[in-house]
């Protein structure tokens, strides 16, 4: 199960892809704005790097470590713009997410990094934001 955890993280930190971090962001505009974009952003960024078809994650087990790596690497290099677009009520998540990935850059991509600072709550917390705001399914 320890494996898949980080696959199930992967849309959420792709979700502010270069494409989406032209879009401003202010207490104005924070909402329903935000969700679109990051939704079109998580959708559009792991449809490129293969670790997503039609908005559904492919099974733990088709992502290759190349493609691991892409995702990791996509992660870290734009933390930044992921926190800074993250809808208010998943940013938290998110800025622990990067930490997270940023860990696992640290530690040659190992699939087996500890989650922290990551929590099993930030983890359910960022799949339902995508489930139930972006209509993107999880493949088991």
């Amino acid at each position: 199960m320890r494996a898949a955890i980080p696959i199930a993280l992967v849309a959420a930190l792709i979700a502010v892809a270069p494409a989406a971090a032209t879009k401003s962001t202010s207490a104005a505009t924070a909402g329903v704005g935000d969700t679109k974009s990051w939704c079109k952003a998580v959708i559009d960024a792991n449809t490129r790097l293969g670790t997503m078809k039609n908005k559904r994650y492919l099974a733990p087990g088709k992502i290759t470590p190349a493609m691991w790596k892409k995702v990791v690497d996509e992660a870290v290099a734009n933390g930044g713009k992921y926190i800074a677009l993250a809808p208010s009520s998943i940013k938290t998540a998110v800025r622990r997410q990067i930490a997270y990935f940023k860990n696992i850059k640290a530690n040659r991509y190992s699939r087996t990094t500890p989650l922290a600072p990551m929590t099993l709550a930030d983890v359910k917390k960022l799949t339902n934001f995508q489930r139930t705001q972006c209509g993107i399914t999880f493949a088991t």
